[in-house]
């Protein structure tokens, strides 16, 4: 199988490169905790980290292959302290442990489930991780005073079509909701070029296996982003002065799949000819178009380090948002599916869930 080219060469643009002046002085000696540690974006935050003067890399996950081999190659890599954590964000009291002993300074909340239509057939999952664990990785950060919080988020929070998307949404709104002491940040990313499930790599074993090729649709757009950019937005983040806020990463235009995917065959040698295409149609929860601000969002002009910040959205009361979350929860625990769409409806009202989530619901 071949290497697959960076998103520079399908797009046109050059891909940003960090001000290495700048991030040193602001994670030097500082404990640093990622979440979702093994995962494509948590691991690249965790390998360039471990080449910056930090104190302690605290690298958590659940899964635990995927930690080992982080842990493996960073001890290759660099002289850094480092800590692999295996366990679940929703665990409160491996959380609370995490935090009494290793008191992080800067907390990286990158675990997630990501995976639009895997997670409309796993909706509990979706909600259980992108919700409650956000909820209990943001208590710890106040309980135990961290400096920095930043959440990966995704354009898929943008309208959202999908639960995932949805959750994720509410897992802005927890972010933005903020009123402690610590900084906290939700970074919004479009398509990571090559992450691990995501189209890219997908199309690409397609290729290498002859076909056929599956686009859901010929009008289908993503926004993308590489991994060093991705990295590089999440990490600015931190230097922002602001708190409570959402970031846009900035992606430029949307781009079709069905231009990735000739891009690909072209960049691998094969005649397109000689390849079948199926169009298989919209799964739930996908959109054929993504964005990356909603239609009452205001974002500032200007961009910084790649990043522009959502000035005026959607609002939604503390009190609304601390219902809707505990309604989840227990809509998690008793897994009850018209339940938890009501309650994620209840602060997401741009939410309208898949048709097959509402027959699972009604069933």
């Amino acid at each position: 199988m071949w290497e697959f080219d960076s998103v520079s060469s399908f797009i046109g643009r050059d891909e940003e490169t960090f001000d290495e002046s700048i991030l040193p002085s602001s994670v030097t000696g500082k404990r640093v905790l990622i979440t979702g540690a093994a995962g494509f974006i948590g691991s690249a935050l965790a390998r360039t980290l471990s080449h910056y003067p930090v104190d302690h890399l605290l690298l958590l996950d659940i899964a635990e292959s995927g930690l080992h081999e982080l842990g493996l190659g960073i001890d290759r890599n660099c002289a850094v302290g480092h800590e692999e954590i295996v366990g679940d964000v929703c665990d409160a009291m491996l959380l609370k442990g995490v935090f009494q002993r290793y008191r992080p300074h800067i907390v990286l909340h990158a675990a997630a489930c990501k995976h639009v239509p895997l997670m409309e057939k796993n909706p509990f999952a979706a909600a259980k991780t992108n919700v409650l664990g956000t909820q209990q990785v943001v208590y710890a950060a106040v309980a135990f005073r961290a400096d920095d919080l930043v959440l990966v988020s995704t354009d898929k929070a943008v309208h959202p079509a999908s639960i995932m998307g949805a959750t994720k949404r509410i897992a802005e709104l927890i972010v933005r909701a903020n009123r402690s002491a610590v900084r906290m940040k939700a970074v919004r990313l479009g398509n990571v070029w090559g992450s691990t499930g995501s189209i890219v790599p997908l199309l690409q074993r397609q290729i290498a296996q002859g076909g056929p090729i599956t686009i859901t649709d010929a009008a289908c757009t993503r926004h993308f982003v590489s991994i060093a950019e991705a990295v590089q937005r999440v990490l600015f983040a931190l230097f922002s002065g602001q708190s409570s806020a959402i970031f846009v990463s900035q992606t430029g235009p949307a781009y079709r799949i069905i231009d990735l995917a000739r891009f690909l065959l072209d960049r691998s040698g094969t005649d397109q000819r000689e390849v079948e295409w199926r169009y298989i149609g919209l799964r739930p929860g996908e959109k054929l178009f993504e964005q990356m601000t909603a239609d009452d969002e205001e974002v500032a002009t200007q961009s910084v380090h790649g990043l522009r910040e959502v000035l005026h959205g959607s609002h939604v009361s503390p009190a609304l948002l601390a219902e809707a979350v505990e309604e989840i929860g227990a809509a998690v625990h008793e897994r009850d599916l018209s339940r938890l769409l009501q309650a994620i409806s209840s602060v997401v009202p741009a939410y309208v869930p898949s048709l097959y989530l509402q027959e699972q619901a009604a069933a």
